[in-house]
């Protein structure tokens, strides 16, 4: 799997562009904090597929921006 590395400039450009909700940007938090899917989960009291879906939207979101 892919790690995602950005720079905190990167993000904020990314979260200005891309147009995450509010839970999408939570996860991209997350992940970028490298919490795992499940650590995510249990940190956000969802479900791990509740989870890998928000994190599908907020990669796919990123790499049309890029």
């Amino acid at each position: 799997m892919t790690k995602f590395e950005f720079t905190k400039q990167e993000v904020s450009h990314f979260k200005e562009v891309c147009y995450f909700s509010p839970e999408e940007e939570r996860v991209l938090e997350l992940k970028l904090r490298d919490y795992s899917i499940c650590e995510i989960a249990m940190e956000l009291k969802l479900s791990e597929s509740t989870v890998n879906r928000r994190w599908k939207s907020v990669k796919r979101k990123i790499m049309k921006s890029l």
